[in-house]
C-alpha cells in the first residue's frame, strides 16, 4: 500500500476523535440526536484546527442509521460508502478553483436531485471566501431555501470577505487554535502509533511553530521521522527540519540592536546564513525575542516570555533602563520586513538593510528633543518674519499689529468686523464650544493653512485656556500653528477677551505601548505595573 501522510492517515473520523473544539462538537451531536438540522453552517477559523474534518464527520453522522450518541458509526454500508467516495451523496466544492458564477449555477440545478444512499445530501464548499460577487449572488436563494434534503457547510479561514447577506443565512461556528498542550498530547499518540519517540523538547519545538494548527504540526513531525536516522526523534533535527536559528544567535542579534552595535548584528546574520537558516524564520525568532523584551520590561514576569527563556535573563538586567517606545517601533519594522521576506528575491539583503536600520534607530527621547529643537527654530524664525511683516504693516498701510496690550472687547460670535468689538476686562471667562467653532471658522476664513491645521487639532476647553492637541503622527499640523501661534492668540483675544489663552500640545505615543498595548494583548487580570 502506498504510503499516507500522517496528517491525513491521523484524520479524525468520529467526533470524539476531535481536539480542542469541545464546544462546536458538543452542538454539531445534540442537533444529530435531537434531529434538528439547519439547511446551511459556517465553518470559520484558521487552517489546520478541523473545519474540514468536523463537516465530513456531520455528513455521516446525519445519513448515519446506526448513529450513537451523534456519532457515525463508521461500520454500516451507508458509512463505508461515504466514507469511499463511491457514492455523490457527500460533494466536496473548492472554491478557491471553483469561484465563478457558472459553477454556483451548475450546483443550484444539481442540488435538487435526491441523494443516493443516506438522508441528506451535503455541500462542503471550502474556502467559500474566495467566491466572486456574482457566485455569491447565485447562491443566495438555493442557500436560503434549499431542498429538504440539502445541507450546506461552508468552511472559511476568513469569514470577514463574506457577504452579510451569506452569514445572515448561515449557524455560525467558530473554530479556535490549538493550544501547544493539545498538539503535544495529539503528537504524542502519534508518535507511539508508528513507533517513534521524541524528546520532549522537540515535542514542544514542533507545537510552538504549528501555531495551532495540527495539520501543521503532524507534517512538521512527518519530516522529522524521515530524516531521522533511528526510533527517536531530537531537538536538534527538528531545528534542522524547520531552519531555525541557534537561540545563541538571537540572543546576540538582540542585544547587538539593543546596543546598536551593527557590526555584531550583521556578523550574526551572517553565521545563520551560513548555516542555511531561513531569512522569514529568523525575523519569527526576532520578532518574538523584542516582543519577550517588551512584556517583560512592562510586567517583570519571565512566565509571559514565548522566545527568549531563562538563560537569557543577563539579556534584561538593564531592562529598565531600555526605551519601551524604541522596542515596540523594532517591533513594527520587523513586523513589515517580514511581510516582503515573502515576496523579494534577495532575503538576505533586506535583512542586512533592516539590521542596520535598527542598530541605527533612534531613543524617542532624542527624537524629541531634536524635534523641539527644530520646532524652536522655525518658530523663532517665525516671530521675526511677522515682526518684520507687523512693522511694515505699520509703516506702509498704517495697520495695527494684532498683538496689542490695549484692553480689546468680546465679540459675540465672529460674523462682524472683529476690530468692532467692545472691551470685555472679566477675568473669569468661560468658553463654550460653539464659541470655539466660530474662532476657528474666522481663522479659516483669514489664514485658510493655519485654519486647516488647527482643525486637525482636538481642542480642550478649560475656563479661559483653550488647549489644542496634536497627535504625534500630526507633527507638520503642530509646526504650522506653532508658527501662527503670535497671529491665533491675538485673534483669541480680539474675539473672546484679554484673559483668554490658547495652547498647543503634541502627544507621544509612549502611554499606549507602555499602559494600553499589553492590557489589550493580554487583559487587565494578567498585567501588573510596578
Amino acid at each position: 500500500m502506498d504510503y499516507i501522510a500522517l496528517y491525513r492517515k491521523y484524520r479524525p473520523k468520529t467526533f470524539s476523535d476531535m481536539i480542542g473544539q469541545g464546544n462546536v462538537v458538543s452542538i454539531l451531536k445534540n442537533q444529530i440526536i435531537m434531529n434538528k438540522i439547519a439547511h446551511a453552517y459556517l465553518f470559520s477559523g484558521t487552517r489546520g484546527t478541523g473545519k474540514t474534518s468536523a463537516a465530513k464527520i456531520f455528513a455521516r453522522g446525519v445519513n448515519c442509521p446506526e448513529s450513537v450518541d451523534g456519532e457515525p458509526c463508521n461500520n454500516c454500508k451507508t458509512c463505508l460508502e461515504l466514507e469511499s467516495n463511491s457514492v455523490m451523496d457527500i460533494i466536496e466544492i473548492d472554491a478557491a478553483s471553483n469561484r465563478g458564477v457558472d459553477e454556483i449555477r451548475d450546483l443550484r440545478d444539481k442540488v435538487k436531485y435526491m441523494p443516493a444512499v443516506g438522508k441528506y445530501k451535503v455541500y462542503i464548499i471550502d474556502e467559500v471566501h474566495m467566491l466572486t460577487a456574482e457566485a455569491f449572488n447565485a447562491l443566495l436563494k438555493t442557500l436560503e431555501e434549499p431542498p429538504p434534503h440539502a445541507i450546506f457547510i461552508l468552511a472559511t479561514t476568513e469569514p470577514n470577505k463574506l457577504p452579510a447577506t451569506i452569514l445572515s443565512r448561515c449557524q455560525r461556528f467558530n473554530f479556535k487554535r490549538l493550544t501547544a498542550d493539545e498538539i503535544k498530547s495529539r503528537m504524542t499518540y502519534v508518535a507511539n502509533d508508528v513507533g517513534i519517540q521524541i524528546e520532549e523538547e522537540a515535542l514542544e519545538l514542533i507545537a510552538k511553530n504549528a501555531d495551532g494548527a495540527m495539520r501543521d504540526a503532524l507534517s512538521i513531525l512527518d519530516q522529522c521521522i524521515a530524516i531521522s536516522s533511528d526510533s527517536l526523534i531530537e531537538y536538534e533535527e527538528v531545528k534542522a527540519t524547520l531552519g531555525i536559528t541557534d537561540n545563541e544567535i538571537v540572543y546576540s542579534m538582540i542585544e547587538a540592536v539593543l546596543n546598536k552595535d551593527a557590526t555584531r548584528a550583521l556578523e550574526n546574520l551572517e553565521s545563520a546564513y551560513n548555516a542555511g537558516k531561513e531569512m522569514t524564520q529568523l525575523i519569527h525568532q526576532l520578532i518574538a525575542g523584542f516582543r519577550d523584551v517588551l512584556i517583560y520590561g512592562i510586567t517583570d514576569d519571565s512566565n509571559l516570555m514565548m522566545e527568549l527563556k531563562d538563560q537569557s535573563l543577563n539579556l534584561f538586567k538593564d531592562i529598565k533602563s531600555l526605551d519601551l517606545d524604541l522596542i515596540g517601533r523594532i517591533i513594527e519594522i520587523l513586523a513589515d520586513r517580514e511581510n516582503k521576506l515573502k515576496y523579494t528575491s534577495l532575503p538576505k539583503i533586506l535583512m542586512e538593510v533592516t539590521l542596520i536600520r535598527l542598530c541605527t534607530l533612534e531613543n524617542s527621547g532624542n527624537r524629541e528633543l531634536e524635534r523641539d529643537r527644530s520646532i524652536n527654530s522655525r518658530s523663532d524664525f517665525s516671530k521675526d518674519n511677522n515682526k518684520r511683516t507687523n512693522i511694515g504693516h505699520n509703516i506702509n498701510e498704517n495697520r495695527k499689529p494684532y498683538a496689542t496690550d490695549k484692553p480689546v472687547a468680546k465679540n459675540k460670535g465672529v460674523t462682524g468686523n472683529p476690530d468692532n468689538i467692545e472691551s470685555n476686562p472679566s477675568s473669569s471667562k468661560k468658553l463654550s464650544k460653539e464659541e470655539y467653532q466660530s474662532f476657528l471658522k474666522h481663522i479659516s476664513k483669514e489664514k485658510k493653512i493655519a485654519g486647516m491645521s488647527l482643525s486637525v487639532g482636538k481642542p480642550s476647553i478649560t475656563d479661559a485656556v483653550i488647549t489644542i492637541s496634536f497627535a504625534e503622527s500630526e507633527d507638520f499640523h503642530y509646526t504650522n500653528v506653532l508658527n501662527e501661534s503670535d497671529y491665533l492668540q491675538a485673534e483669541a483675544r480680539k474675539i473672546f477677551g484679554n484673559d483668554v489663552k490658547i495652547k498647543f500640545v503634541l502627544s507621544a505615543s509612549d502611554d499606549y505601548l507602555v499602559k494600553e498595548l499589553p492590557i489589550d494583548l493580554f487583559g487587565e487580570d494578567k498585567v501588573e505595573f510596578k
